[in-house]
């Protein structure tokens, strides 16, 4: 049976054993005054000799107090106690020893055996944990912005229900620090410098690809350049090179490209570092699904032409620059990719779907005597615009694919103006009644605002906001509060949807994400890949070969395989890589036979990715729409085909819940097919349902909101 994986795990710790070999110190900063591994640093430097480098890590259970982990044989046989705790008194610090059962929070105790799994006299290994947290760097050069003078390395963070989030994060030069201390509009900050200045600093070493903590009084005075901290410019224009977002892949079907992803990092920390250490005092599964209890739908591309409602409507074109041949260009390409002939105009009509081509915005600042006219035409709920920039369009790889996310984005705007959705065929739906779908403003607000749309069976459309004022300051406070309730550390809810018959769902991000099969890709998979430079004894390969060809009834198949061992001496060796040339091309015989090679040698002569059961088995949760119910909530997450993934999965997908609200049913009905289009990500399903795509373009279209078409909002019950 196929299973689908998560990044959580069942955890379940051996106290006895963990007890027998480790001691567990719980650090706390008197009163109010908080705890950083500055202190926590400081103060391991100033122990006396039998205790310097005998931390095995450190974790933080909240602003104040952290835990220490030790090996109980490093430590003096008495005493070791009275000198931690003198030491600490001088840093206002209590030191305290705790057994491992009395930590509350369990996924605490597990980051902190998980922090001190790096500690491996491996030099492969480049893992820090340099401030209470766990950060793995590589040597790979996509690990390094040179322009940007900054270095990204993957955080490892044990979340409370035992989920593993693993984000990238970047270290920036402190010789940047006049761009590190501005605002985001890249005004200078005494605010910003303030707190650069007192974050925590590190060292990075060439030698072994690893940060250390920087200590002025043991390292000196170390050049600006050479020292780091964790952060990057928050104005974006000041961000340099080509990575304007530092990125690691989250994970890669190609062997060349799986050793920098993050799957990668976390599988060579937990299978090659944790579990040899480790496996003792902690039984760790990781969380799966039969398929058989998982609804799953997969994503397919749209057959129906959603221009044909386009084709007839006025279609105009502004151009706002003196560019005639790119305006001619693309009318062209409008013309012949998607059947819409453009006029050219200077004004846009509210009658039709208007192109708007301007120059961009450094091409205003070399000419200042042309006045940019971007606001001009900014698109509003009356009126359907949809703007770029003649250098985008210019410089567009694949001006078919560039001109279809306009025509895209143009349509969801023009239906907007209408009231009327076009873009997807409401009615084949059977709706019984309105639907409603509700987004709290995104921008910053003394008092939030909601915007509404109701969308009627027949496809009919009505937008509106709601802010707070004398007759809706009832609903627009329980409306704030189901927005705002939330777990501590918790995700925010993303929307709320709404029936006719009173019923209220929210939808709201969990800490769950998709991950392939971890121990099937380590143990099975990427354990066989590396077959350069690996011989197998050639009296075996053709033993096996002749049987396997004989218990299948293929004598005469693989006819280059065969005639290449009939070769090979007696006693010889035959390279893997020569067998895997014997076996190239693609047929059922070849497959099957790398396939029983695997099982008897251990080693893949062709790449295991490429078949419908290694998906099956090792990453199917990473591609299709999948839906399952847990304690009276749907979870989902979404993605497309495998075969429109080319097997590169830079980011991981998301699983988010609809849950009811008190009393409500669970609003289901139409889920999957409000994610299964494919007009909000091009080629790929949304990861909200899609009318929240046109509230989001209503909020920007809407100067002000209104709220004259609210639904009757006396039916819902918070109660």
């Amino acid at each position: 049976m196929n299973h689908l994986y998560f990044n959580a795990f069942n955890v379940t710790p051996n106290y006895r054993e963990i007890m027998k070999n480790f001691t567990i110190l719980r650090m706390r900063r008197r009163g109010e005054h908080r705890l950083s591994y500055r202190v926590i640093g400081d103060f391991l430097d100033a122990l006396p000799d039998p205790f310097q480098g005998v931390l095995q890590s450190a974790c933080f259970m909240w602003e104040n107090e952290a835990f220490l982990l030790f090996r109980t044989s490093d430590l003096p046989k008495s005493g070791y106690l009275g000198r931690l705790t003198e030491t600490g008194q001088s840093f206002d610090c209590l030191i305290a020893p705790v057994q491992p059962q009395q930590i509350k929070r369990k996924h605490k105790l597990f980051q902190l055996f998980l922090n001190a799994a790096p500690n491996s006299d491996r030099h492969r290994y480049r893992y820090h944990n340099v401030t209470g947290r766990l950060f793995i760097t590589s040597a790979d050069r996509d690990f390094v912005n040179k322009a940007d003078q900054s270095r990204i390395a993957m955080e490892v963070e044990v979340k409370p229900d035992f989920t593993i989030q693993l984000h990238t994060r970047t270290f920036t030069s402190l010789n940047r620090h006049e761009d590190l201390s501005r605002d985001k509009y890249c005004r200078p900050s005494e605010k910003e410098r303030k707190k650069l200045w007192s974050e925590e600093q590190f060292l990075f070493d060439p030698a072994t690809d690893r940060f250390k903590r920087y200590n002025k009084v043991l390292d000196g005075d170390i050049p600006l350049k050479d020292r780091y901290v964790n952060r990057r410019p928050k104005c974006a224009r000041l961000i340099k090179g080509k990575k304007k977002k530092n990125r690691i892949n989250f994970f890669s079907l190609n062997p060349k490209k799986y050793g920098t992803t993050k799957i990668a990092l976390f599988n060579e920390l937990y299978f090659e570092a944790f579990l040899p250490k480790f496996r003792n005092y902690f039984d760790v599964q990781q969380v799966c699904r039969p398929e058989t209890a998982v609804e799953s739908v997969q994503f397919e591309k749209s057959a129906a032409d959603r221009t044909d409602v386009l084709r007839n409507m006025p279609v105009r074109l502004i151009n706002n620059t003196i560019d005639a041949k790119a305006e001619q260009q693309f009318k062209a390409a409008l013309r012949e990719h998607f059947g819409l002939s453009a006029r050219s105009t200077r004004h846009a009509d509210p009658g039709a779907i208007n192109f708007v081509m301007n120059n961009d915005i450094e091409h205003y600042q070399r000419h200042k005597e042309e006045k940019d006219r971007y606001a001009q035409f900014k698109a509003t709920p009356e009126c359907a615009t949809q703007q770029f920039t003649r250098q985008e369009f210019k410089g567009a790889k694949n001006s078919q694919a560039f001109i279809a996310k306009l025509v895209t984005e143009l349509h969801l705007k023009y239906d907007i103006a209408r009231s009327q959705m076009t873009v997807f065929d409401w009615g084949r739906l059977q709706a019984s009644g309105t639907w409603s779908f509700v987004l709290k403003e995104e921008e910053d607000q003394q008092e939030p605002v909601f915007h509404f749309l109701s969308i009627h069976p027949d496809g009919q459309m009505k937008f509106s906001s709601l802010t707070r004022d004398l007759f809706t300051e009832g609903f627009h406070s329980k409306l704030t509060a189901i927005f705002d309730k939330h777990p501590r550390g918790g995700q925010p809810i993303e929307g709320v949807i709404l029936d006719d018959g009173g019923n209220l769902n929210v939808i709201q991000q969990t800490d769950r994400r998709a991950f392939p099969n971890l121990e099937g890709i380590h143990e099975e998979v990427m354990a066989g890949i590396g077959i350069e430079g690996v011989e197998v004894a050639a009296d075996d390969v053709k033993s096996f070969t002749a049987q396997y060809l004989n218990n299948n009834g293929r004598e005469s198949a693989l006819p280059d395989l065969q005639q290449y061992l009939a070769g090979v001496q007696t006693g010889q060796t035959v390279a893997l890589t020569e067998l895997k040339r014997c076996i190239r091309g693609k047929s059922p015989v070849k497959s099957d036979y790398a396939k029983a090679f695997h099982r008897a040698f251990g080693y893949w002569l062709k790449h295991p990715f490429k078949s419908k059961e290694a998906t099956d088995r090792y990453s199917k949760a990473l591609v299709d729409l999948h839906t399952y119910e847990e304690g009276g909530a749907l979870y989902y997450w979404a993605n497309t085909r495998m075969n429109e993934t080319k097997g590169q999965f830079p980011n991981g997908n998301v699983v988010r819940k609809l849950k009811p609200v008190n009393n409500s049913r669970l609003l289901s009905d139409f889920l999957l097919e409000t994610l299964a289009v494919n007009f909000v990500r091009i080629n790929a399903p949304t990861v909200l349902p899609f009318p929240f795509k046109l509230l989001r373009e209503y909020a920007r279209m809407a100067e002000k909101p209104d709220s004259s078409t609210l639904p009757d909002l006396s039916q819902i019950s918070f109660d």
